[in-house]
């Protein structure tokens, strides 16, 4: 469902961290996410050559990239939202609200039985695509 955006679920994820914890080294976002520095660093190049983020040196370290998102990308993770809250919503609908708050339980529980967690939140379990984002300004969550 994200392909009409042209945007990878991985890359929506990245989208998702950066908005919520700011500018991160490359580093930590492959440990996060349990990638190879490789491998992130060729879904950031994607990411940079779709200004969706930016990547600049560290200040401090030059030797560390780090890694922020843009205002396309802001823009983008909008519409990445819609779509997650558009899939939630098709799960309940399909499922009745009842069963549908039971299967968000139950994998919210299983992700973190398995050792996910909300990257940038250590304490807290994952959480549905949709409650993991905040209020928009017109008041929906995004």
């Amino acid at each position: 469902m994200l392909t009409p955006i042209g945007i990878r679920p991985k890359q929506a994820r990245i989208l998702n961290v950066l908005n919520r914890i700011g500018p991160s080294s490359q580093k930590m976002l492959s440990e996060q996410f349990g990638v190879t520095s490789g491998s992130m660093s060729t879904m950031i190049d994607r990411l940079v050559a779709a200004g969706l983020v930016h990547r600049e040196k560290h200040p401090d370290d030059k030797r560390t990239d780090v890694v922020s998102l843009s205002k396309r990308g802001r823009d983008a993770l909008i519409k990445v939202r819609d779509v997650w809250r558009e899939i939630d919503d098709l799960i309940t609908e399909k499922l009745g609200a009842e069963k549908a708050g039971l299967f968000f339980d139950l994998t919210r529980e299983l992700k973190y039985k398995l050792g996910g967690q909300v990257i940038g939140r250590p304490d807290h379990p994952v959480q549905s695509m949709a409650e993991d984002h905040p209020k928009s300004e017109t008041g929906r969550t995004s």
